[in-house]
């Protein structure tokens, strides 16, 4: 093995561990970390037998395998660039509709208050 080989496994090892104490601290989810574990397997066993890279560059046409890992790279982080653009719009839009239903039992409230003598804002019985 050579030193990059090393360099390549340690660092395979190192996310993967820092990937599992996040989900063990519940500051990763599952869903989201299975993509992470999988892409640290694949780049563990790729960085123990270099020859799967050079497969897979050679099945799809590309000559240098480390331009096939960049390919991957790239692809990767769109992917992961797109289910986070997901999640933010998932979360704006219930962070909108939330709004709108405080809105609406604020004012409910408030018409309440108004029925029952206890004024808008005061807080305290109007005199009639």
């Amino acid at each position: 093995m050579t030193r990059i080989q090393i360099l390549a496994v340690l660092a395979s090892l190192l996310l993967m561990f820092l990937t599992v104490e996040l989900i063990r601290r519940k500051y990763l989810e599952e869903k989201y970390a299975l993509v992470w574990l999988l892409t640290c397997i694949f780049f563990l066993l790729c960085s123990i037998n270099l020859e799967i890279l050079s497969f897979l560059a050679r099945l799809t046409g590309i000559l240098v395998p480390a331009n096939f890992l960049f390919l991957l790279a790239f692809f990767f982080l769109v992917v992961i660039c797109l289910s986070l653009t997901v999640v933010v719009s998932r979360e704006s839009q219930r962070q909108r509709r939330l709004i709108q239903e405080l809105s609406i039992l604020k004012f409910n409230l408030e018409e309440i208050k108004k029925r029952v003598g206890l004024g808008g804002k005061g807080g305290q019985k109007g005199s009639s």
